[in-house]
């Protein structure tokens, strides 16, 4: 048995990329499931319940400012002045007599938002609660005061609304898209995380290098229906016979041990080859029997790969490794 930690060895990147290959599917799949997955959590999230919507609309408002004692227009009103007039008297008493009583002077207070964008004589009034009718109602109640108060006011010669909107639900900006990308990059990132962490514990038996990782001993071939890998692995066993003389091939089996017959038959041959099936001995295992075979003296020459997938040999090894045979011949 080799004198190593066989799972402390080098990855074989070209192994690795190649298992990977094989459980595609199923990386595509936690990607489009990381994908959708996203969607769901932000559709979730993103959904308001119904108390807590908020509903929005504004008005347009006309100042028709009068003349002072010099003959100058009145431009004391500003955005920040208008706010503050808005929930002050006698605006805000003008505001709620335009209500109906379950209307609250904070709630008006609340809703109202008053602010001078570009022109002086353009107010902007923007109202917000959480139900639409008691919206529209506090604008249009706000707007009647204003009107009611541009014809009281001395600095004023008319307040009019020159356009008024209906109530409508406020929506976030939609971060679907990111939502979608942020889900699918962490689906791919996980079953990546989750193959590579599998694949650093599975010490199945693929190619010759796994094999080499548990025994010091030569690896015989691949004893396979593929012509190449048949025409190596014979090749190898004919030398091996002629320097050993009997060679016994031991088929390693882990449904089951060794009997005493088979352990004496091998103790008497010559050599003894260990056939380990592709892919579903562990090199734990392997190194396991390994050690048995040495604990009976058994002669250990060589071990061998059967029932192959030829195809995963096929992009391991590369086309021309099976195909030196044919050219060698032409």
């Amino acid at each position: 048995m080799k004198d190593s930690n066989y799972v402390n060895d080098g990855m074989d990147l070209k192994k690795y990329m190649l298992c990977l290959l094989g459980k595609l599917p199923f990386v595509m799949g936690a990607l489009v499931g990381g994908a959708l997955l996203g969607a769901l959590v932000y559709a979730v999230v993103r959904t308001v319940p119904e108390s807590e919507r908020e509903y929005t609309a504004y008005a347009k408002v006309y100042l028709d400012f009068a003349t002072d004692e010099t003959g100058e227009v009145y431009q004391a009103y500003n955005g920040y002045t208008w706010n503050d007039l808005m929930a002050a008297d006698p605006i805000m008493e003008l505001t709620l007599a335009n209500l109906s009583a379950d209307y609250t002077r904070e709630e008006a207070e609340a809703a109202i938002k008053a602010e001078i964008l570009s022109d002086i004589r353009l107010l902007t009034i923007t109202v917000t609660t959480h139900r639409a009718e008691r919206t529209d109602a506090i604008l249009g109640a706000a707007v009647q005061a204003l009107e009611t108060y541009g014809g009281q006011a001395k600095e004023f010669i008319e307040i009019h609304a020159i356009r008024q909107t209906e109530a409508e639900l406020v929506v976030a900006d939609s971060r679907m898209a990111q939502a979608v990308f942020v889900g699918a990059f962490l689906g791919l990132f996980i079953s990546l995380i989750g193959f590579s962490l599998y694949y650093v514990m599975d010490d199945r038996i693929l190619v010759a290098g796994d094999a080499e990782k548990v025994t010091e001993v030569s690896f015989v071939g691949y004893d396979s229906e593929e012509e190449t890998l048949k025409q190596d692995y014979e090749k190898n066993l004919a030398y091996l016979r002629e320097k050993f003389g009997d060679i016994q091939i031991c088929e390693l089996d882990r449904a089951k041990s060794f009997s005493e017959e088979e352990l004496r038959e091998m103790r008497g041959a010559g050599g003894v080859i260990l056939s380990l099936p592709f892919g579903t001995v562990h090199g734990s295992f392997a190194a396991y029997v390994i050690g048995q075979l040495k604990m009976q003296d058994c002669k250990l020459c060589g071990v061998a790969i059967r029932d192959c997938d030829t195809r995963f040999l096929h992009r391991y090894y590369g086309r021309a490794f099976f195909t030196r045979g044919e050219t060698a011949e032409k």
